[in-house]
């Protein structure tokens, strides 16, 4: 895909995902890429978003001038499939998110690894958290994957979550939940459940 403006379109069509989807969770066409808000549990909106790289790494930002609170990334929608499914994916930024709730899989963003404390228990209506390890990269992960982690399941033990936390490996070779859609889109949801299932066999919760 050649470089210039991002747009919904092109994103859609990058993440293999319908346009509508897309509008669907807020997202517009901007001069300047693509807008969309943070939303609160509660419906408020947070602070919005600016992506104006195909890749989140190095081409999603705040917009500018936008003083609003920085909160996970969610819809009333995605914390209803949460409950119903029973468990919660933690995952880091938006992308995964589209993915995952285009497809009815739960799902909450951390705003960038720094924001792991953007949490909050509305977030965790569930008896069960997952939480994404990513291959390591420096621009996303500027303290590694392992202290992302960490910093995010002692975040979700301070906010008094007191079931099991476990982390999600998707396997070899595969980074996020975009990723393992992208490369195998009509087996993503029996990949998903396997990767959960692997997961809960460990037998070990996340330290």
């Amino acid at each position: 895909m050649t470089e210039g403006r991002v747009t919904v379109a092109r994103l859609a069509e990058a993440k293999g995902l319908p346009v509508e989807a897309l509008h669907r969770f807020g997202l517009s066409d901007a001069d300047e890429g693509v807008r969309f808000a943070y939303t609160a549990p509660d419906g408020t909106a947070g602070r919005t978003r600016l992506r104006t790289g195909m890749r989140g790494a190095g081409g999603s930002a705040w917009a500018a001038g936008d003083d609003r609170a920085v909160v996970a990334y969610s819809t009333a929608r995605a914390l209803a499939d949460a409950r119903a499914a029973g468990y919660q994916i933690v995952v880091e930024g938006e992308s995964d998110c589209w993915t995952a709730w285009h497809h009815g899989l739960p799902a909450v963003g951390i705003p960038g690894s720094a924001h792991w404390d953007a949490l909050a228990p509305e977030h965790l209506p569930v008896s069960e958290v997952f939480v994404q390890v990513e291959a390591d990269n420096a621009q996303t992960y500027p303290d590694g994957v392992a202290g992302y982690v960490a910093a995010v399941v002692g975040r979700i033990r301070d906010l008094g979550f007191t079931g099991p936390v476990r982390e999600l490996d998707l396997g070899e070779g595969v980074s996020d939940l975009s990723e393992l859609y992208g490369g195998d889109p009509a087996g993503f949801a029996g990949a998903v459940a396997e990767a959960l299932d692997r997961s809960r066999r460990g037998g070990e919760e996340a330290p």
